[in-house]
């Protein structure tokens, strides 16, 4: 299979040879140094498991332009080549450019293709996450990003490649198929999640074959969400994933049905929730910000949340999951950024009306978590319509026993089977369902009501001094209410899927 196409779409971070931290200077072509040079052909996108023919061939194109970088007494230039003639049998191509006259013989340069990719403070690539983040589907013009590097001639005009520019990326094949790759998918878009940083690929018709260019990663989880033409979400994440920039793969994705979806305003805002509670453990050095091992874990009155201080650590090792809401006023660094102190002053929490969080709990995590405001937390539980109606009964159940802790059962909106009774939650939870349990609350060390109150806090504020949070007990849920900010609540965070 043989595939052309032009050029763009992300890159390493390389930068250019400067010293200097202000921005590039651009050349002035008509006080500089005309320099004609060759390029050699691109080199193909090998296919990465069998090499010969099964690859993508690119060429260059008359009128492409591609940027050079370079220093003269510690100022960084940036000169632009413009491809004046490409070869018809050979496919090497013929550029030209200025430089600016007093330029040393033999300055060293880095060439960065497109030039639309190159960033100019100082002089490089532009990173992945601007150039990858919206892509077509197709092979086109937006797949091929080059760095090469070479030198400058002045005293006789030339240019010497010294490394010819190569891909900065990998490009993907992929064909998108259900769970047990019996059926196709047609998807608009598909997501790619590396790091924390989403990719996305939105074809101008939904196809089930869609190409995409990304970074190279190494032993990598990487996530894919599918939003299909049947209105459904589809969701697959494979762990250890390596792949190398400048290869080509082809990959079909099987991806079953997402289930646990939640709808969260008027608009249609779709997220998923995370498998348990947000935690934070301390080994005596440093945190380790992770998610409880299942939806009923907590740690109430152990170790951690009893033993922390007020610097943002803890009396010896343990682990944390009662935090306080930090507000953006806040001077408070580290863990303590995030309500990891046993503070009982609202004013070290940070002060001011209606100010949000000063940093997302979600940001421990990766970017694509965040915490649910409490608009979004009330229409969840007693606007959305679930199994034919609204609020207990419908979206949630409470008093419900999960491997022996009590809590709420909240339903996904594609839920249409029974409330959950106390029994076979495994069955409950591979249907979409969501269990937050009855974990308490904190104030300075002293933990109350653990098995009695479920206290999760929101994203939103209430004042001065207040933070907006919903509990819970078996009979009721509440989700008007505002605390201390100094007051020790669970976080269960979401991400967006739509």
């Amino acid at each position: 299979m043989k595939k052309v196409f032009g050029f763009i779409a992300m890159a390493l971070a390389l930068a250019a040879c400067s010293k200097n931290e202000m921005n590039v200077q651009k050349v002035e072509e008509t006080d500089g140094i005309t320099i004609t040079a060759q390029l050699a052909p691109k080199s193909a996108i090998s296919k990465a498991v069998s090499e010969g023919t099964n690859k993508i061939v690119a060429q260059w194109a008359v009128n492409e332009h591609i940027a050079i970088f370079y220093t003269k007494d510690e100022t960084e230039y940036e000169a632009d080549a413009r491809i004046t003639a490409v070869d018809g049998g050979t496919g090497a191509a013929t550029i030209e450019f200025t430089v600016e006259a007093g330029t040393p013989n033999n300055t060293a340069c880095t060439l960065v293709y497109p030039r639309s990719a190159a960033k100019s403070n100082p002089g490089g690539v532009k990173d992945a996450a601007t150039l990858l983040a919206a892509q077509d589907g197709t092979l086109n013009a937006n797949l091929d990003v080059r760095v090469g590097a070479g030198t400058i001639q002045t005293t006789t005009p030339g240019l010497t490649v010294t490394t010819q520019p190569v891909p900065q990326f990998a490009i993907f094949k992929f064909t998108v198929k259900n769970s047990d790759g019996s059926a196709i998918i047609d998807v608009k878009p598909l997501t790619v999640s590396i790091d924390g940083q989403d990719y996305v690929i939105t074809p101008s018709d939904a196809t089930s074959t869609l190409y995409a260019a990304l970074p190279a990663v190494s032993s990598k989880t990487v996530s894919f969400t599918a939003h299909g033409s049947d209105s459904k979400i589809y969701e697959y994440s494979k762990a250890n994933v390596t792949f190398a920039s400048g290869k080509y793969y082809q990959s079909t994705i099987k991806m079953p049905e997402l289930l646990c979806v939640f709808t969260v305003n008027g608009s249609g805002k779709k997220v998923t929730f995370a498998p348990g509670n947000l935690q934070a453990t301390y080994d005596g050095t440093s945190w380790n910000w992770h998610f409880a091992d299942h939806q009923w874990d907590y740690i109430g009155n152990n170790s951690g949340n009893t033993s922390i201080n007020g610097n943002g650590t803890i009396s010896g090792t343990g682990t944390v999951d009662l935090f306080g809401w930090v507000g953006a006023s806040s001077s408070w660094t580290g863990a303590a950024l995030y309500g990891i102190s046993n503070s009982k002053t609202n004013s070290d929490y940070g002060t001011g009306s209606g100010e949000a969080l000063k940093s997302d709990w979600g940001t421990t995590i990766g970017s694509v978590w965040r915490t649910l405001t409490k608009a979004e937390w009330v229409h969840m539980l007693n606007t959305r319509s679930v199994n034919g109606g609204t609020g207990k009964g419908h979206s949630y159940t409470l008093g419900q026993s999960v491997n022996g802790k009590l809590g709420l059962v909240i339903y996904p909106d594609s839920y249409t089977g029974s409330e959950y009774a106390g029994s076979d939650w495994a069955t409950f939870e591979s249907l979409g369902c969501v269990f937050l349990p009855v974990t308490g609350y904190r104030s300075g060390t002293t933990v109350s009501s653990p098995d009695a109150y479920g206290v999760y806090w929101t994203g939103s504020s209430s004042g001065d001094n207040w933070a907006e949070y919903i509990y819970f007990t078996n009979s009721s849920v509440n989700t008007g209410s505002y605390t201390n900010r100094y007051t020790g609540c669970s976080v269960r965070l979401a991400r967006v899927v739509e």
